[in-house]
């Protein structure tokens, strides 16, 4: 029988964050326009403690389309696919000239869209999503990422089962649009 430490192993969810199209500089003025140094932080929701907070470098030339193509390792509890509430927050922001940052915008990326019932684990996805302004209205930009879901042998059943079920998934803001990456 195993015990509670190997029944609560984590599962990684890869996410490789590709590029952004179509993003709108916050600043009105039009000397600062070319200087738009966007990037991205992804966090899982909800999540275990602590809460993990990753960050892709800033894209100093890509302006309103930057490309990162960089990948992150979430570990999430098995239970984040079972919770129709899961997603992983996606938000672009940039550095503005005189310091701080500016949203640019957001997306959630939900946890059935991670995992496929057809497919629990090993194949990449990609998936492109329109961003959102600060109060959840249609923003401007869309955002593309490649998912995959790493679970330890012998997980990938449980993991499956529970995405299978037709009621899982309701639709939420943050629903893909067409990819462009493939």
């Amino acid at each position: 029988m195993a015990s509670d430490k190997t029944r609560c192993r984590p599962i990684s969810v890869e996410i490789t964050v590709i590029s952004a199209h179509g993003l709108k500089n916050p600043t009105l003025n039009a000397l600062f326009s070319r200087r738009l140094k966007p990037f991205a932080t992804l966090t899982a929701a909800p999540s275990t403690s602590p809460v993990q907070v990753h960050a892709t470098s800033v894209d100093p030339r890509g302006g309103s389309s930057p490309t990162w193509n960089e990948k992150f390792r979430l570990s999430v509890d098995p239970a984040f696919f079972a919770d129709v509430r899961s997603s992983v927050h996606l938000a672009v922001r940039a550095r503005p000239l005189g310091g701080g940052e500016a949203l640019l915008g957001w997306c959630q990326i939900p946890a059935g869209d991670i995992l496929s019932p057809a497919a629990p684990a090993g194949p990449v996805g990609f998936l492109s999503y329109r961003l959102r302004d600060r109060d959840g209205t249609r923003g401007h930009g869309t955002v593309n990422v490649a998912v995959r879901v790493a679970v330890e042998e012998g997980w990938a059943g449980s993991v499956a089962t529970r995405a299978s079920r037709a009621d899982a998934w309701p639709t939420v803001i943050g629903w893909p649009v067409a990819s462009a990456c493939g």
